[in-house]
């Protein structure tokens, strides 16, 4: 009985260890699926990580880029600013100029109006010793004096000589004011083409 005992133990065992042995069998099976994939999740894994790394690695370079960028456009704005700073100033000197130029204008005019207002006296004032020259020279021709008739000539080529005088003086003026108020057109002329510039 013992022996049967002792039998049917040894049986109890090896089916118990066929048993054990199936179902560690199963579950090796199961963790070398399990195994498999978790490889396969970790292998999709480190491809995603290398393409999020290369994102990132694009995306830093990108932002580099657009650091750089940054950096070319404001220096070129700075640089815009100080041309823009730079043109102002220059307009402002040559407006001053321009005024200066208005000014000196208004003083040539009212030079030569005054002149001209000086020349018209001289004018009058000849026609005046003209008219009496003249007025003289008629009374001498009725009198017989021959010497008050050379003086009176000697007058009329004064006079000759002092209007010779005042043309030319006129003659001056007008060239004068013509120099100046082509000087100024020019002057004109260049302050436009550097405001348009």
């Amino acid at each position: 009985m013992a022996g049967a005992d002792s039998q049917k133990h040894l049986l109890t065992f090896i089916r118990d260890f066929a048993s054990e042995k199936s179902h560690g069998e199963r579950r090796l099976d199961g963790l070398k699926r399990r195994i498999q994939d978790l490889q396969s999740e970790l292998g999709a894994a480190n491809v995603e990580h290398g393409d999020t790394k290369r994102s990132k690695e694009t995306t830093e370079q990108e932002l580099q880029g657009y650091e750089v960028e940054l950096s070319l456009n404001e220096a070129s704005i700075q640089a815009l600013e100080a041309r823009i700073s730079a043109i102002q100033d220059e307009i402002s000197k040559i407006g001053y100029d321009l005024e200066a130029l208005k000014n000196d204008e208004e003083i040539s005019r009212d030079k030569f109006i005054t002149e001209m207002f000086e020349f018209n006296k001289k004018i009058r004032q000849f026609q005046e010793t003209n008219a009496h020259a003249s007025h003289k020279e008629k009374c001498l021709e009725l009198s017989s004096d021959h010497g008050h008739m050379l003086e009176d000539r000697q007058a009329m080529l004064d006079t000759g000589v002092a209007l010779k005088g005042l043309e030319d003086e006129l003659a001056h003026i007008i060239s004068q004011t013509h120099m100046e108020e082509q000087q100024y057109q020019e002057e004109q002329t260049l302050h436009e083409k550097q405001v348009v510039t």
